[in-house]
């Protein structure tokens, strides 16, 4: 509220004015107060009614011309630690720091089906266990999305041979697959490890 002119009798050491009572009467009438709610403003005039109205988990009260203004937010928690379920509501983002030495227990992966295909698209980011079925081979391609250290688990039903790229290493040489084999793939930032496991009876 800006502060109205007032000439006073102690300030001017004389009586005032007629044109000088009457000009302190014409400034506190053409008083104004602004309001704002911290980008927008408007002023009042003394005489206007000033109305809040409560929003969601917000109480407005009045009592002898004080106005209280509280929030009546119920639930949440004081401390994740309280929150024995939680649910994200979306991915988990780490922020790039890195999560060491956790400790999992009576967990379970994701098998991802990639289809029937001979030459399946390896995508780590699908899942590091999918499923794949061949007709008669298995043609491995490089991550799409390679990045050292990363690995899969390929369950692959269907007989043939497997093969690759240059930087695809088989152990043993063993390229053979059968009706059901698990093919471990470890990428060293270099070459693609390839170990394969068959005759599960």
């Amino acid at each position: 509220m800006a502060v109205p002119t007032i000439v006073t009798r102690t300030t001017k050491g004389s009586a005032l004015s007629f044109a000088e009572a009457d000009a302190n009467f014409t400034n506190l009438r053409d008083a104004t107060l602004t309001v704002t709610d911290g980008s927008n403003s408007t002023a009042l005039n003394l005489n206007d009614t000033i109305t809040f109205t409560a929003g969601a988990d917000i109480s407005i009260t009045e009592s002898s011309g004080a106005v209280t203004i509280a929030s009546t937010a119920t639930g949440g928690i004081a401390s994740v630690v309280a929150d024995t379920t939680p649910q994200l509501g979306g991915a988990l983002d780490a922020q790039g720091e890195v999560i060491s030495n956790p400790v999992l227990k009576d967990y379970a992966e994701t098998i991802h089906a990639l289809g029937s295909t001979d030459t399946p698209t390896l995508t780590v980011s699908n899942g590091n266990v999918q499923s794949v079925t061949i007709t008669s081979a298995l043609t491995l391609s490089a991550f799409s999305d390679a990045a050292t250290g990363q690995s899969m688990t390929l369950l692959v039903s269907g007989s043939g041979t497997a093969s690759g790229s240059a930087t695809h290493k088989f152990a043993g040489n063993n390229t053979t697959l059968t009706t059901l084999s698990v093919v471990s793939i470890f990428y060293d930032g270099t070459n693609y490890l390839v170990s394969i496991a068959t005759d599960f009876q």
